[in-house]
């Protein structure tokens, strides 16, 4: 929680639009990056979960094929957590729930329960559940860009890009630039719309690109790149807005930069 509160306190976009040329995920070779690198970028995100005052998750049995497997839901959004609560568990256990509430952890403690559980050969399924809304914007950003999805099995990431690499953007108490890798596609929308109004020409073959969550960090597992270090995961609008809570003074990077963008060349290979 206090990673948290610090990551509300410090968020914010401050100075210009970028042009970085950065490597395609997912054409990198395979070499390990540090846990801890790892960890510390997943460590910006809030998750949602329900749990009791023992520090308990709330588990969901449930049959399949005569086969008892337990579900433990870890939620991007928190209304989407609070309504599970609301709406689902009140209805079908009102005691239960009464003894429940929705909890925010980060993306990296979600990270490590599900490590620890591997190595343990838990069986629980510890879940993360993306937002109908983003499921239905990546499905049909894909169609449009030529691949017939019929559903989008993952988290669903939003990354704005140019023909030849992708948009950077100022990240607080850095010096350098990081390509923002949005859980909404209406915040990659906002960046590529502030960027085409500064420099048309450049920003013509815009698009956005999406990503999985899980394959982006399957790909920060076995990365030996080091413009992956550039990549940042950023919160949604309403995890924001969270995070704003717990800090009075911090800020809420609900809209992109407005300076002018600039460019600089691709790294070289």
């Amino acid at each position: 929680m206090k990673a948290l509160v610090r990551w509300g306190a410090t968020l914010g976009i401050a100075g210009s639009v970028i042009f970085g040329g950065i490597s395609e995920i997912g054409t990198l070779q395979a070499v390990a990056l540090p846990q801890n690198e790892i960890v510390k970028k997943l460590q910006s995100v809030p998750v949602f979960t329900l749990i009791n005052p023992k520090g308990e998750f709330l588990v969901i049995s449930r049959n399949n094929e005569s086969k008892a497997i337990s579900q433990v839901g870890f939620f991007i959004s928190k209304q989407d957590a609070q309504k599970f609560l609301d709406v689902r568990i009140k209805k079908e256990n009102p005691q239960l729930a009464s003894t429940f509430q929705v909890t925010p952890l980060s993306l990296a403690n979600y990270y490590q329960i599900v490590q620890e559980a591997k190595k343990k050969k838990d069986s629980t399924i510890y879940t993360l559940v993306p937002t109908q809304q983003q499921l239905e914007s990546a499905k049909t950003l894909l169609n449009q860009n030529g691949q017939k999805v019929q559903q989008f099995n993952g988290i669903p990431l939003f990354i704005p890009k140019l023909k030849k690499g992708y948009l950077t953007i100022p990240v607080p108490q850095s010096k350098e630039r990081y390509v923002p890798l949005y859980f909404e596609k209406e915040q990659a929308t906002a960046l590529l719309d502030e960027f085409k109004k500064a420099v048309p020409q450049e920003a013509k073959d815009a698009g956005i690109e999406v990503a999985d969550l899980y394959s982006v960090i399957d790909t920060l597992n076995s990365s030996n790149d080091p413009n992956m270090s550039k990549f940042v995961l950023w919160p949604s609008r309403e995890s924001i807005e969270f995070l704003s809570s717990l800090s009075p003074k911090s800020t809420t990077p609900n809209q992109p930069p407005a300076n002018r963008p600039s460019r600089t060349p691709a790294p070289k290979k």
